[in-house]
């Protein structure tokens, strides 16, 4: 049916022109934005595979067309066509049906890693991210930083060697220390250990360490093992750690003097009057808030004593070196006490 009244026919056209224009604009348009998108999508996956073949040729396993389709949560096809693909761009070779990286993808694996745990760093020492949501957020950031972005951000934050969960960051040179330390399952009933590392990942688990005060640079003793548990104290504590659990956790000996056995007492404990010396503040006790009890003086080997509390106890002014300072109960029960008098 023809349509004869000539200004519906000039609306038409005008509204077709308009649709193929938002559709098809260069750059801007519909189109333009899904096929950037799925460039990008590729990308990501990409790398994400190079960041697997990397973290299981560090802990000496050997990866897998089925290990990059779960971590990457695609189908084996789909792991095919990514292996396939960083195999032609000489990012990875085979050899008796073995996945290895060459040195150009292990450097690629590794600038994105350096990006990624920085990135964890400035969330957790800058800006004091939950525990919770470093990986996640690093992950969006990982794939579009500029090494050279990277170099700013960490000297920014003081080019840590370490992020907050213990992972060593890559140099920018791309150099990576060994693996350090034993599985927290592998060490032995009535060893002192020192927490070096917490893995991330799955979060269910993680959250699990997270909710039982387990960090890096914490000192356990294991009192006892079991298939079913292993029973540690923690800050004077005992708690039940399923085998599952302590396999994400990596430690290392240290001596029995490092390990307090006696429940820890923090600033709350002590009454109008007393005098403590800190021992430490709370390795969980990160960011802006660990800075600002740092610039009060509240060190290690510094004596402290409470001047007075408020009625509902919080906050509690504090003499440290001299100055008077007021923390509220949450900041104070980071800071541990040595002794009490």
């Amino acid at each position: 049916m023809m349509i004869e009244n000539p200004i519906i026919s000039l609306v038409i056209f005008f509204v077709i022109l308009a649709l193929a224009t938002i559709v098809f604009y260069p750059q801007k348009g519909i189109f333009a934005k899904y096929k950037k998108f799925n460039i990008s999508n590729k990308k990501v996956q990409l790398e994400d595979a190079l960041k697997h073949i990397f973290d299981y040729e560090y802990q000496e396993l050997k990866p897998t067309l089925n290990s990059v389709a779960g971590n990457l949560r695609i189908t084996t096809d789909g792991a095919s066509k990514i292996v396939t693909k960083l195999r032609k761009l000489n990012l990875i070779e085979i050899k008796n049906q073995e996945i290895l990286l060459t040195q150009s993808g292990k450097l690629y694996a590794l600038r994105i890693i350096r990006v990624h745990r920085l990135w964890e760093s400035y969330l957790a020492d800058e800006i004091g991210t939950k525990e919770l949501d470093w990986h996640d957020q690093a992950e969006l950031i990982e794939h579009s930083m500029s090494p050279a972005e990277a170099d700013l951000l960490s000297a920014k934050i003081g080019n840590p060697k370490f992020d907050p969960h213990g992972d060593p960051i890559p140099s920018k040179e791309g150099i990576l220390p060994k693996k350090k330390g034993i599985s927290l399952n592998e060490a032995k009933t009535g060893a002192a250990v020192k927490i070096l590392h917490i893995e991330d990942e799955p979060k269910t688990i993680f959250m699990d360490l997270v909710r039982e005060k387990l960090f890096p640079g914490k000192v356990i003793k294991i009192l006892s093992k079991s298939n079913k548990e292993i029973i540690i104290i923690a800050d004077g504590n005992e708690k039940n750690i399923s085998p599952i659990l302590a396999s994400n956790v990596n430690v290392e000996l240290v001596e029995q003097e490092e390990f307090i056995e006696e429940i820890q007492k923090d600033l709350l404990s002590l009454k109008v009057g007393d005098t403590g010396e800190i021992l430490q503040i709370l390795p969980e006790c990160r960011g802006q808030q660990r800075r600002r009890l740092l610039d009060f003086g509240i060190v290690p080997g510094a004596k402290i004593s409470v001047l007075m509390k408020s009625p509902l106890n919080d906050p509690i002014a504090f003499v440290v070196k001299d100055t008077i300072v007021a923390l509220r109960k949450d900041q104070a029960k980071q800071v541990i006490l040595k002794k009490v008098g």
